[in-house]
């Protein structure tokens, strides 16, 4: 806490009376306590374990679920029993309580379908979280929908929301697994080597309004090779998600102009002064 006291009062000194506190990970924040895992190539990611992975507790949990499972996911227009559907799990370490699981199908035209089923690991029902029907988004979509946040909230237990909001806390890590939640797989970029292309992406940071009770948490995905995404998502001040947006941007491309050369001047032609007339 040590580090938090002197960057807070050197804002405070700098800015009297100002009721919002930025917090940016690159900055004041430790980067130890806003990373899941280091996913390689300067990213920082959730990590994941395939089917074949999983613990055996976590399997046998899901072969128990399975048809609790498949009537929820056909509740929402997901059929497990045509087509090849794959899963994998999620470790959100802000949900000790609840498998994440990600589950996708692929028809022969390329066309994906996904949803995210968060499964109890004691009493209480198996949830779903439509994202992609056939490459076609929800008629709302999973990133800011009441659906999203109402299982996020529920899944999170309270005292380790709470906690997450703090200055200090792993912010990054609670919105990171919000943004699973609604099935994304944030590829967070490492400041210290990001990419040129990402120099434009914003670095984690937390806003704290003070007056108004609530979090900001902003940080941008690399979610193509191309593009990224900049995830805004808001809480309140006990870590219960009100709001998210995800935007997407093309990368930054440098662009190098070479000036043309400037044209060339022919040289004045030589002269010869007349030669002095010899003396009478």
């Amino acid at each position: 806490m040590g580090w938090f006291r002197g960057c807070f009062e050197t804002m405070r000194k700098a800015a009297p009376g100002v009721c919002c506190l930025a917090v940016v990970a690159a900055g004041c924040m430790p980067a130890v306590a806003q990373t899941t895992g280091d996913s390689g190539a300067g990213f920082v990611s959730a990590a994941t374990r395939s089917a074949e992975q999983m613990d055996p507790a976590d399997k046998a949990l899901l072969r128990a679920k399975r048809q609790e499972i498949a009537r929820e996911a056909d509740f929402f227009g997901y059929d497990l029993g045509t087509g090849r559907w794959d899963y994998d799990q999620v470790l959100c370490p802000d949900m000790p309580d609840h498998l994440l699981l990600h589950y996708r199908s692929r028809s022969r035209n390329g066309a994906e379908s996904l949803f995210t089923a968060v499964v109890p690991r004691g009493k209480g029902r198996v949830r779903v979280v439509p994202v992609l029907y056939h490459n076609a988004i929800p008629f709302q979509s999973a990133a800011g929908s009441p659906r999203s946040m109402t299982v996020f909230n529920t899944s999170v237990p309270e005292q380790i929301a709470g906690r997450a909001v703090q200055p200090d806390g792993p912010w990054l890590q609670l919105a990171m697994c919000y943004a699973e939640i609604v099935g994304a797989e944030p590829q967070v970029p490492n400041r210290e080597n990001a990419e040129p292309a990402l120099v434009r992406a914003p670095a984690p940071n937390l806003r704290i309004s003070e007056e108004h009770h609530t979090r900001e948490v902003t940080f941008a995905d690399r979610n193509n090779p191309a593009q990224y995404m900049v995830w805004t998502v808001l809480m309140n001040d006990k870590g219960r998600v009100t709001a998210a947006t995800a935007s997407t941007f093309a990368d930054y491309r440098v662009h190098i102009v070479n000036p043309e050369a400037p044209p060339e001047k022919p040289l004045p032609a030589a002269t010869n002064p007349p030669l002095p007339s010899p003396p009478q």
